[in-house]
């Protein structure tokens, strides 16, 4: 016996998990201090992940994998170019704070297209025991200076 199989001839439509890049700065508000950021975060939890927060010679390096991460597409904000299934990253992860561990850093990355002038993010960096204590509390505001880019993932290096 035989069974014919339809082989799909249109391309594949369904988006895969996406990926954030990006650096610059943006000013806290409260004291007017400079924070600057260099990133490359993936929509799940894999290792390689990178992000890196530098304020008044202070230095936190997300060193371990994300603990969470939550990736949407939100219809009212149009993040390209480039096309990517996502325009909004939140997360949570943990590092080192000035070379030492046990801090944690959450995080919210929203791209708003190009040139990146109205791209926001979120920094909150605190002892993992002690969430009470930040030693960066920078709250949702535009950047400054620099790009937050959303992507379509590719493979981790």
């Amino acid at each position: 016996t035989s069974v014919t199989v339809p082989y799909p001839t249109e391309a594949c439509t369904q988006p895969s998990l996406g990926r954030f890049t990006g650096g610059g700065h943006q000013i806290r508000i409260t004291d007017q201090v400079k924070v600057t950021r260099g990133l490359t975060l993936h929509c799940d939890l894999l290792l390689s992940n990178n992000l890196q927060v530098n304020w008044l010679g202070n230095k936190f390096h997300m060193t371990e994998h994300l603990q969470t991460v939550s990736c949407t597409d939100d219809p009212n904000i149009i993040q390209a170019p480039p096309p990517a299934p996502l325009d909004t990253m939140v997360g949570v992860g943990t590092g080192r704070y000035n070379g030492v561990a046990g801090y944690t850093i959450e995080f919210t990355m929203v791209d708003y297209g190009e040139p990146g002038r109205n791209d926001r993010a979120r920094l909150l960096i605190y002892p993992t025991g002690n969430p009470g204590a930040p030693v960066l509390n920078v709250p949702l505001q535009t950047l400054t200076n620099g790009n937050l880019q959303a992507h379509y993932d590719q493979p981790h290096q």
